[in-house]
């Protein structure tokens, strides 16, 4: 089988979400091709793949516009194919947000007019090193809210196991 990712990533965690899942159908003895949506060549053509998954990080409630691009250019093809949706958020990972990390999904779902087979809300990662200063004081704001004021350094929220087992489970959908 043959398998495109596309991901959209600013920080770096999302890319590597997908370099994971990459691995992991790789070594299931799948075809894989992986493509940074920002990079995307503007006659891609999909009809070669098999199966689709997009990941995509969300920044302040969006997920990335260059994903959003792609996937609303393509919803037809993403929606006849077997596809998956990996939305990394700080929301998905914060003990009481699960239900905005679905808002986001349920927007950007409506928005594209895509329907993914499977859909995976994952903790992605704070990335203090690389945000400017407004960055840095509103991810600690939303940090404090949730409860846990101890996080003012680099730390990823991101459960491996759950990727890995989302993976298996959309390749078993696909057969």
């Amino acid at each position: 089988m043959n398998v495109l990712i596309v991901f959209g990533s600013t920080e770096g965690q999302t890319k590597k979400v997908a370099e994971r899942t990459a691995t992991q159908i790789r070594a299931r003895g799948h075809q894989v091709e992986l493509q940074d949506s920002a990079a995307l060549a503007p006659d891609l053509k999909l009809g070669h793949f098999d199966a689709l998954v997009v990941a995509a990080s969300v920044h302040q409630e969006h997920h990335q516009e260059a994903v959003t691009n792609f996937v609303f250019a393509h919803h037809d093809q993403l929606n006849t194919k077997p596809s998956a949706l990996i939305s990394v958020s700080l929301s998905a990972a914060l003990e009481g947000h699960e239900a905005d990390a679905q808002k986001y999904v349920d927007r950007f779902v409506s928005v594209t007019a895509w329907q993914p087979r499977m859909i995976l809300l994952l903790g992605g990662a704070l990335r203090f090193t690389k945000y400017d200063y407004f960055q840095e004081q509103f991810v600690k704001f939303v940090v404090m809210k949730s409860g846990d004021p101890n996080i003012e350094r680099d730390h990823e929220f991101t459960d491996w196991n759950a990727l890995a087992g989302f993976a298996d489970r959309f390749l078993e959908t696909i057969g």
